[in-house]
C-alpha cells in the first residue's frame, strides 16, 4: 500500500491529467458534502433505519470518494498529510480522554 504522501502524490497527478487541478476549494467541499451523505444514507440502511438493502461495498466507494476529496482539498492549499497526520497521532497519543 502506497503511503499518505504518495496516495497524496496521485491524486494530484489523477487531477492534473483530467484538468482537476485547479478546481475551486468550495466545490471540493460541496462535493465532499455529497458524498458524506451517501456515506449517512449507506449506514441507515445498515441500522434498519432506511428499508433499503445495505451494500458494504457501496459504503466502501463512498468512503473512498471522500478520501479522494480530502486529498484532493488538502493538494488545493499545499497540506501535506502525513506531516500533518503524525502531528495529529503525537497528540492523539496523549489524550486521556475525548475533549
Amino acid at each position: 500500500m502506497p503511503s499518505l504522501s504518495e496516495t497524496q502524490d496521485q491524486v494530484r497527478e489523477y487531477d492534473k491529467k483530467h484538468g482537476w487541478g485547479e478546481d475551486q476549494a468550495s466545490h471540493i467541499v460541496l462535493h465532499m458534502t455529497e458524498e458524506l451523505g451517501e456515506i449517512a444514507r449507506r449506514i441507515l440502511r445498515r441500522d434498519g433505519y432506511k428499508k433499503e438493502f445495505f451494500d458494504r461495498k457501496e459504503l466502501a466507494e463512498e468512503l473512498t470518494d471522500i478520501l479522494y476529496l480530502n486529498l484532493k482539498l488538502a493538494n488545493t492549499f499545499h497540506i501535506e498529510l502525513e506531516e500533518e497526520w503524525n502531528l495529529m497521532w503525537e497528540r492523539y497519543r496523549k489524550k486521556t480522554n475525548r475533549s
